[in-house]
């Protein structure tokens, strides 16, 4: 994808985001700069079934998340990684221990 395209989606994915990543749900930063794209809140694009995995460019395979969740899910499924990330998944265990 050309970097020209990677601004209009990620303009596209920023509002209908709300401004949010997908995983953590914390406030992105979207910028141009490279510099400042190397920053943990910095917003990128997000296959949600990794491309390693079979995924595609398709639009509902597409989100926005902060460069932070995007570098540290590795190879986890998107949804497990939601569900950490936003604290549901111990919520989950401390609700089965009760």
């Amino acid at each position: 994808m050309k970097t020209a395209e990677k601004h209009r989606l990620l303009l596209v994915l920023f509002k209908s985001h709300h401004g949010r990543c997908c995983y953590c749900d914390r406030f992105v930063s979207l910028t141009w700069d490279f510099n400042l794209q190397k920053r943990p809140d910095a917003a990128t694009i997000e296959h949600l079934q990794r491309k390693a995995d079979g995924g595609r460019d398709n639009p509902d395979n597409i989100a926005m998340a902060c460069k932070r969740c995007n570098d540290e899910r590795g190879g986890a499924d998107w949804l497990t990684y939601k569900t950490f990330r936003r604290g549901e998944f111990l919520e989950f265990q401390a609700a089965r221990k009760a």
